[in-house]
């Protein structure tokens, strides 16, 4: 599929977008999903054209959203950490 830190960033947007409810996200939500589902290149490059599709405000809104969920994500912070395979979980 893609890189970890993708599939997180991926994920986090579908999540964002399944809690709205507003009619002008269908799209955008689909084309998350499609992309999540088979990781193809191109419905990759769907997403970004549907997320810059979206209004300012909307994608703004949404993107904030995101960030926020990922920069919670202690399990993803973790990964990156250098020698981490190798140090066991505080938690």
């Amino acid at each position: 599929m893609f890189d970890p830190a993708d599939t997180r960033f991926f994920v986090a947007l579908q999540q964002v977008l399944a809690e709205m409810d507003a009619p002008d996200v269908a799209d955008c939500r689909a084309t998350v999903d499609k992309a999540i589902a088979n990781g193809a290149p191109l419905d990759l490059r769907a997403v970004q054209q549907s997320v810059e599709a979206l209004s300012a405000e909307t994608r703004d809104r949404i993107m904030a959203q995101v960030h926020a969920r990922m920069a919670k994500d202690l399990s993803a912070i973790w990964d990156f950490l250098p020698n981490v395979p190798d140090t066991p979980r505080s938690h």
